[in-house]
């Protein structure tokens, strides 16, 4: 049902957050932790909400790095998504042949955190998968798997985090795509704005 609801209202707002097509926003070299990020509906490069969670993680993490993954980012959201986890899953695989001691975080907003919860890894490189963050997640209330060893969710991060939490799911209140009969899409874009990009870099610092 989320998925029908998911589709008119972005195709008339996300349009203002679309990146510049030269932005491939993709650092190579072997920092202590890497940020792999996917945008939301008809969003470019890290979107939105990357964008400032890219930056605010290097600055958190001295060394850390970011790349987007780039998928099609239409309002389709079965073989869009399937395809853009699996685009995800060989970034993280590619990183953990190129970088042996390098640590991940997997990110996604709105259709790109339905993409997170697509990703297939192996147990060795889930193991170096230490942090997940979502925003605006449209699979948050349905318990949908998330690719990290011994998932446990914070569904309230703001209000801080345990050690043993290592997902944080961003849900503004009456979001209209995670919230339970959201209603407000303005909700659904605050993400970058709200305070909840130094909230994540923080949690991700932590599990580093």
């Amino acid at each position: 049902m989320f998925i029908k609801n998911l589709i008119a209202p972005i195709l008339l707002f996300t349009s203002a957050f679309a990146a510049p097509a030269a932005e491939l926003e993709t650092r190579q070299s072997c920092g202590p932790v890497k940020l792999f990020h996917a945008a939301g509906t008809y969003e470019s490069g890290l979107g939105s909400v990357g964008r400032p969670l890219s930056s605010s993680l290097a600055s958190a993490v001295p060394g850390a790095t970011s790349q987007a993954i780039v998928y099609d980012t239409s309002a389709e959201y079965s073989a869009t998504v399937a395809a853009g986890s699996a685009i995800m899953a060989a970034a993280v695989n590619a990183a953990a042949t190129a970088c042996p001691n390098q640590k991940f975080v997997l990110s996604g907003y709105s259709k790109g955190a339905l993409v997170v919860h697509g990703v297939n890894l192996s147990s060795a490189v889930k193991a170096r998968v230490i942090a997940i963050t979502v925003f605006g997640d449209p699979a948050r209330n349905i318990n949908s798997p998330f690719p990290i060893n011994s998932a446990s969710v914070d569904q309230t991060p703001r209000g801080g985090s345990t050690s043993s939490q290592n997902v944080a799911s961003f849900c503004n209140t009456g979001d209209l795509f995670c919230w339970p009969l959201g209603w407000s899409l303005p909700a659904h874009l605050a993400y970058p704005t709200d305070g909840s990009i130094g909230v994540a870099a923080t949690f991700i610092k932590n599990k580093a």
